[in-house]
């Protein structure tokens, strides 16, 4: 299987193989988001290109800044929720659409997208 492009905007291109996820920068280079249990299901890059997320097992928010946070959301092992679909509602908000067709709202706010938040 080769790479496959998850969200694409005007500087950034999230990617996939297998289970990994990642986003090209300008340059070229990659910054690891991270691994999902299964292929990711959806990712999108905010209108403002400061962060970016990828959904399927949880959620992985990352800034875009270098060195920027990456935080995960619904991933511990006796509460994961698998993630279909997203869409920005804000700023620094998302809508979830799950696989059992519930859906979420999260305002995870600009701290979190520091080069200093802690993960989550």
């Amino acid at each position: 299987m080769s790479t496959q492009i998850l969200a694409q905007s005007g500087r950034y291109r999230i990617e996939h193989e297998y289970e990994s996820a990642s986003v090209v920068v300008p340059g070229g280079a990659r910054m690891v988001i991270g691994a999902f249990y299964g292929d990711p299901a959806a990712a999108l890059i905010d209108a403002d290109e400061r962060w970016c997320a990828v959904a399927g097992e949880g959620l992985i928010v990352r800034s875009l800044a270098p060195g920027g946070a990456c935080v995960e959301y619904f991933r511990q092992a006796d509460a994961t929720v698998w993630i279909t679909g997203l869409r920005q509602t804000g700023p620094f908000a998302l809508e979830l659409q799950c696989e059992d067709g519930t859906v979420h709202v999260l305002d995870f706010g600009a701290a979190c997208m520091s080069a200093y938040a802690l993960a989550r």
